[in-house]
């Protein structure tokens, strides 16, 4: 019969680093503050619009291309209700 010793060694320090939770939170607490306070740039519509304008660009050369970002201008207007 063979016999095993297994010897584990306790873990040192703390389990979680000293600061770490408020460390996240005032992280979590400066990304959402630059996200709120990012002006929006141009409108719905004006968006949806460019898209057109690029759509029609491709219309020439890659006709499927140009048919699917039309759709998705038009499906951009009724999500944003313009």
């Amino acid at each position: 019969m063979t016999t095993i010793h297994l010897q584990v060694a306790p873990p040192v320090g703390p389990s979680v680093p000293r600061g770490s939770r408020y460390a996240a939170l005032i992280f979590i607490a400066l990304w959402r503050m630059g996200r709120s306070a990012r002006p929006r740039g141009k409108s719905p519509a004006q968006e949806a619009q460019d898209v057109r304008e690029l759509a029609w660009s491709y219309r020439e050369t890659d006709p499927g291309f140009a048919a699917d970002l039309a759709a998705a201008a038009d499906r951009h207007e009724r999500l944003h209700g313009v």
